[in-house]
């Protein structure tokens, strides 16, 4: 998508559609610019006013002019699509209008401006049947504001309140299709807290749900004490400034080969996430930006170069410290060279070879030998019958809703980060299968159904699994006759759960074909006593979801804490929770 150059000027067509929304003249906003093939710096942008000793050390973030964000940021991240219900957003200080020029004017610049939906004070949370309606608003404030994508910043309760882990990937998936129409990419974005990208992380459904869709991931490398990574035999806690480079590079390496207990986020996808400054996080600022710019050559030497960096914020770059003294967009200036121009990447990855497939009567499922690359391979383009129909970070990828009984040909070409593209492979011409005969028979009741792990707050369930003629695609757990959730194996865990309180559990099966499975017989549980709640202590460390009393409250942890006492703070670490 070649970028606009000119920037027209913004304002109403005069016309009012759908009840009353504002229509928007054509204008530079309307781009979507293109970072599939660029290194990305990103910065969070404050939509709320500046407060007092709101940062962690007392400093102040600045009222910062969207439009004049320093140049080193090339992703900006609008903060904060939330609200109960289906999220959205408003600027707080200027008109829909004021704001789309804004947007307009970075985008001339070819720079990106995501909406981030969350952040830590917000609690999202959706359910099954809003997916089209939460696509529709997020493609309202795109048309609105002029947004190029969205960021995924769920915290706290919020990473797996409801069902967002299905609801929200299944509308971006919506609002991508819907801008591609128009020949637009939609970028998606996640900036997960990092101890949430372990393989049983909270965060992993939706970076599953997502895995051919995100553009990249900015993990949250701060604000969580002694958490870290083992390198070898050593634990490194991201904490540790003497061990900066070690945890960076060993968390950016274990990102990419999906080891140490991470799950895989390849290189040319991760960006790094660190605080602007010591008032941004609670810890892990880098005091020795010089680190930062080892591991990114030391990733470059690897072949496998990092995607870029990420701060949280651009007003706390731009902000002062207690004494009133100006940060100076000391963040900004320090990474400034980080993406200098490098020698220009000319050399194409290799040809793909041993392209094979399987067929279904609707689907092909593709592999092939991986390519290589001087420099690392970004992805591959894959084409059906000499048309591009999808791209794959992997060396593997299923086309679907094809038609049965079909003689289809398939190639595939290699490309990296600077656009290079590699031979086509061989082609492999492969014929779908008959439509097969209709499954109408159900899975078989599951059985003995037993519960484990009884706390306060949740229990573990686990059941015979069912069997199917065709095979059983997942269950349906109930709890006292309402769906709770659904699994694909034979346990689930029930969370949010009243202490002390009787709860009657029943199990279907069902398959693919929708077919459902009597439902098991009944079981009855009693959650566990409350435990005693622990009065704060003022030396005591606290992490994200400790709860203590105080003065009479109950107060729950946002994130690590020591010596901040509850209820004295508007912005500070606790909330307030009973």
């Amino acid at each position: 998508m070649n970028k606009k150059t000119l920037l027209f000027s913004v304002g109403l067509l005069g016309c009012l559609i759908g009840g009353g929304s504002d229509v928007f003249a054509a204008d530079a906003a309307d781009v979507m610019p293109d970072i599939s093939n660029r290194q990305v710096s990103v910065g969070y942008y404050h939509n709320w006013m500046p407060e007092q000793g709101a940062g962690y050390q007392g400093g102040r973030p600045a009222d910062t002019d969207l439009a004049k964000v320093n140049p080193f940021y090339n992703v900006i991240a609008v903060s904060f699509m939330k609200g109960d219900g289906i999220p959205t957003f408003k600027p707080y200080n200027m008109s829909d209008t004021e704001f789309r020029q804004k947007v307009a004017t970075l985008n001339a610049e070819n720079r990106v401006v995501l909406i981030s939906l969350g952040g830590a004070d917000s609690h999202i949370e959706l359910h099954k049947g809003e997916e089209q309606a939460f696509a529709d608003e997020i493609i309202r404030l795109v048309e609105v504001y002029g947004f190029d994508g969205l960021d995924i910043d769920l915290e706290q309760t919020a990473v797996d309140a409801g069902d967002n882990k299905t609801v929200i990937p299944a509308a971006l998936k919506i609002v991508r299709a819907h801008f591609e129409k128009e020949q637009k990419h939609f970028i998606i974005s996640m900036a997960p807290e990092f101890p949430y990208l372990r393989t049983q992380g909270k965060y992993v459904p939706y970076i599953t749900a997502l895995e051919e869709e995100y553009d990249f991931i900015a993990p949250q490398l701060y604000n969580q004490a002694g958490d870290g990574i083992s390198v070898g035999t050593e634990w490194i806690a991201q904490n540790n400034d003497s061990k900066k480079f070690e945890f960076l590079y060993g968390i950016s390496k274990a990102f990419n080969e999906g080891s140490g207990g991470f799950i895989q986020i390849p290189a040319n996808r991760l960006a790094l996430g660190i605080p602007a400054n010591v008032d941004a996080a609670a810890n892990g600022f880098v005091k020795e930006p010089s680190k930062v710019y080892d591991v990114f050559e030391q990733m470059e030497k690897d072949q496998t170069p990092l995607k870029g960096l990420m701060t949280w914020s651009i007003n706390w770059d731009e902000g002062r410290n207690s004494a009133g003294v100006m940060y100076n967009e000391s963040f900004a200036n320090a990474y400034k060279d980080l993406f200098q121009e490098k020698t220009p990447d000319t050399e194409k990855p290799s040809q793909p070879t041993n392209l094979a497939g399987t067929a279904t009567h609707s689907t092909v499922a593709l592999s092939w030998t991986r390519s290589t690359d001087d420099r690392g391979v970004a992805g591959y383009y894959i084409y059906r019958d000499g048309k591009q129909v999808g791209r794959s970070t992997t060396n593997a990828f299923t086309d679907t809703e094809l038609e049965a009984t079909t003689e289809y040909s398939y190639t595939v070409k290699a490309f990296d980060a600077a656009g290079n593209v590699s031979e086509v492979s061989k082609a492999l011409v492969i014929e779908t299968l008959e439509v097969p005969p209709a499954d109408v028979l159900a899975p078989s009741t599951p059985l003995d159904v037993t519960a484990s792990t009884i706390t306060d707050k949740s229990v573990l369930l686990t059941w015979t699994a069912s069997s199917d003629n065709v095979g059983v695609a997942g269950y349906v757990i109930y709890r006292d006759g309402k769906e709770v959730g659904e699994t694909v194996t034979n346990a689930f865990t029930d969370t949010g759960l009243t202490a002390s309180t009787e709860y009657s559990y029943t199990v279907k099966a069902f398959d693919a074909a929708g077919n459902v499975s009597e439902a098991s017989e009944a079981l009855v549980i009693t959650t566990a006593e409350a435990p005693a709640i622990a009065a704060w202590d003022a030396t005591k460390v606290y992490v994200l979801g400790d709860v203590v009393t105080h003065n009479g409250n109950t107060y729950r942890a946002k994130w690590w804490t020591q010596g901040n006492e509850p209820g004295t703070e508007q912005w500070g670490p606790w909330e307030l929770i009973g």
